[in-house]
């Protein structure tokens, strides 16, 4: 809802508004230089004839010098200084042609030159990525710098009076070649591996199907060893998949797949408007006009959407613990933890893994494009830099400036707050009497240790997202770094969803049926309004810059972020009780099945299906609504199919493998079907032997 109000927002209005609260009109918004312009790159890398000069195609990042005797420079300035709802026009971007430079300069005396060379000034905003990370840039500047920056100030000094500095911030050649190394070789070696033993996996599932029956590949074999040999199997893993459960507890939790599936695709249409903002677009102003509305701020917020699959892992990982607890008549050792943390560990890991060492070899390969470099590469180099970050789970604290594979931000924090409420809810139930008090605490603790940090890092009222942070994908954006992925940050709404988890099992325990409650369901019915509202007065943090520190924006902050992980419990203690039949029904539909169970892989390699949609274009692109919504679509449709080849290739086969190795840790074995319980990257441990069927 919030992103198509994000959508909408952009049809609107014909204004851009000013920081001072005035209007100009489009034609003075036009007046600016444009943010994006770039020459037509297949054309200038064609390959030259033998008399030619190699083609040369170069990203350059233009940062325009004040000149306070200009109109237009006051303009540009006067408009970029509401820093939280506009771009900063000082600083334009360029795709330059060096052999079209070559031929428009190759008339101007060195006089004309001359002026048309800046000495460096004072730069104190971000206008590029951080050096070091593409490869050879320091030779392109060296040869084509001095080209660019007279080919580019000429344009400028014609056109708008200005002048500015350049820096080139990639470039291809024509004569590039396919660069392969050692660690682009190994990712071949494991996937011809990973091929090869699902064929004969499933070769040897097939070939012991005496009876040619499908109920062959859903019953357990007669020894562990054949079950071994058939974990790759694609037939057994395809049931896996697409199973579902009779289990009363699990129907009951059911609909937890579509919200898994809904939620991850919200994620990816967020993603899309992300991506609006750093791609290049012939329409930046709608971009910026939608930040003055209110009715942004829906979308905005909606960052909170990775809320509810915090709030959806707290509440299972209770639920399934309790229920754990109860078999075993309390009799839960904190020994217990180490081997759960393993356990969710090895589940985890393999397949994420397997991106890791995708983006680290053959992203960059796979497409070329004037934006592709910085788009690919520096994704490349972050792997091959801070692969381990990410498989210790640690990314979201260390280099999280350099992030490999962004989205794993994610998995780092709820990790790591996996481990905290595990072993809260070990203590819970050790020492039962103290439940309320332990539980009271850990709660009180998950909203002030966040507002600490808010006060003393003087940070804002909410997670401001800007339109120029977006530009470098918030890699060096403070609100990010500091009010987004921090696990202490986000450590409220799971909690809150372990909450969710032991009321739930209070209520069991009493027999209390919460869709008998009169007031419960108007409360219920009153979330879904609530909670898109809440998020509308954080406007007032992008048309105000109130000074920090600040203890009631401190205070702001906490309660805002976890009034949404309120209202996830509240939705799903009401879908757990069947509140609106309809609702219910829809949730519970067969398709949600494997669709829910393929969102932690659609997690995973979105961004990877995304660049392609968005970062590879050769040119600034007029994104329609139609456009963008059918650019959702497709990716979705598209991570959903990579994922499914990651499950069947990777995921199944590897949980199904653990499942053996972790034998003497399984208190069941009767219940032989696993299928995966995935939340955007949270699986929950096999508290009962293996997975649960949700």
């Amino acid at each position: 809802m919030g992103d198509l109000l994000w959508l909408l927002g952009l049809l609107c209005g014909s204004l851009v508004v000013l920081s001072n609260g005035e209007f100009i009109e489009m034609s003075q918004y036009h007046r600016m230089p444009k943010l994006w312009q770039m020459d037509d790159y297949d054309e200038c890398l064609e390959s030259p004839g033998p008399d030619e000069p190699t083609g040369v195609y170069c990203s350059v990042s233009v940062v325009l010098k004040p000149n306070n005797r200009s109109e237009l420079w006051k303009l540009i300035e006067e408009f970029s200084s509401d820093y939280k709802r506009h771009y900063n026009h000082q600083v334009l971007k360029r795709g330059v042609c060096i052999r079209r430079c070559q031929k428009a300069i190759e008339k101007l005396s060195p006089a004309e030159r001359n002026a048309l060379t800046v000495e460096p000034f004072p730069i104190d905003v971000r206008y590029k990525f951080n050096d070091g990370i593409l490869k050879d840039i320091p030779t392109y500047r060296a040869a084509y710098q001095d080209v660019v920056e007279i080919c580019v100030n000429k344009e400028l000094n014609d056109t708008y009076g200005l002048v500015a500095h350049t820096e080139i911030l990639s470039c291809d050649k024509s004569t590039d070649e396919l660069v392969i190394d050692a660690l682009d070789m190994s990712f071949l070696i494991v996937l011809c591996a990973l091929l090869c033993f699902v064929t004969v996996s499933s070769w040897y599932d097939s070939s012991i199907n005496y009876k040619r029956t499908s109920d062959h590949y859903r019953q357990p074999l007669d020894s562990k060893r054949k079950m071994v040999w058939v974990s790759f199997s694609i037939q057994r893993n395809w049931y896996r998949l697409t199973s579902r459960s009779r289990d009363e507890l699990n129907q009951k939790l059911r609909f937890f797949q579509a919200f898994r599936f809904l939620t991850m695709s919200l994620v990816i249409f967020g993603h899309a408007a992300l991506l609006l903002a750093v791609t290049p677009t012939t329409h930046s102003e709608k971009l910026e006009r939608m930040m003055h509305n209110v009715g942004s701020m829906i979308l905005t917020n909606g960052v909170q959407i990775t809320q509810t699959f915090l709030g959806m892992s707290g509440a299972l990982l209770a639920i399934q613990f309790c229920s754990f607890a109860e078999k075993r008549k309390g009799k839960v050792s904190f020994l217990y933890v180490p081997f759960a943390i393993l356990y969710r560990y090895v589940r985890l890991t393999p397949v994420y893994a397997f991106v890791i060492l995708l983006h680290a070899t053959w992203l960059l390969k796979l497409q070329t494009g004037p934006l592709w470099r910085w788009g690919a590469e520096t994704e490349q180099t972050f792997c091959r830099r801070n692969w381990w970050t990410n498989l210790l789970y640690i990314n979201n604290y260390v280099h999280a400036d350099e992030p490999c594979v962004q989205q794993g931000w994610y998995l780092g924090a709820e990790f790591q707050i996996f481990i905290i409420a595990l072993i809260v809810l070990v203590t819970i139930v050790k020492i039962p009497r103290a439940k309320v008090p332990i539980l009271g605490l850990v709660l009180i603790a998950a909203y002030i240790i966040p507002a600490l940090f808010i006060y003393y890092q003087k940070l804002e009222g909410t997670f401001v997202v800007t339109l120029e942070a977006q530009r470098y994908i918030l890699w060096y954006d403070k609100f990010y770094l500091h009010a987004y992925i921090p696990t202490h940050i986000n450590f409220g709404n799971y909690i809150q969803g372990v909450l969710t988890g032991v009321i739930y099992n209070e209520l069991q325990k009493r027999s209390i049926n919460l869709a008998q409650s009169k007031a419960f369901r108007a409360v219920w019915y009153l979330t879904f309004a609530i909670i898109p509202l809440s998020m509308l007065p954080s406007y007032m943090f992008y048309v105000n810059n109130f000074p920090t520190p600040s203890v009631w924006m401190a205070a702001y902050f906490v309660v805002s972020k976890n009034l949404y992980g309120i209202g996830v419990g509240i939705v799903i203690l009401g879908c757990i009780y069947g509140m609106n039949g309809v609702v219910k029904r829809m949730l519970n539909y067969p398709f949600f099945e494997p669709l829910g169970r393929l969102s932690y892989g659609a997690y995973l390699v979105h961004p990877f299906v995304m660049r392609y949609m968005f970062v590879s274009v050769r040119g600034p692109v007029h994104y329609s609504d139609l456009l963008t919504l059918s650019l959702v679509f497709g990716a979705t449709v598209m991570s959903c199919l990579m994922a499914l080849v990651l499950c069947l290739l990777v995921e199944l086969p590897t949980t199904a493998l653990q499942n053996h190795l972790f034998g003497s840790f399984k208190e069941q074995k009767s219940n032989h079907v696993d299928p995966e319980t995935v939340t955007n990257g949270n699986i929950n441990p096999g508290f009962e032997g293996k997975k649960s069927e949700l």
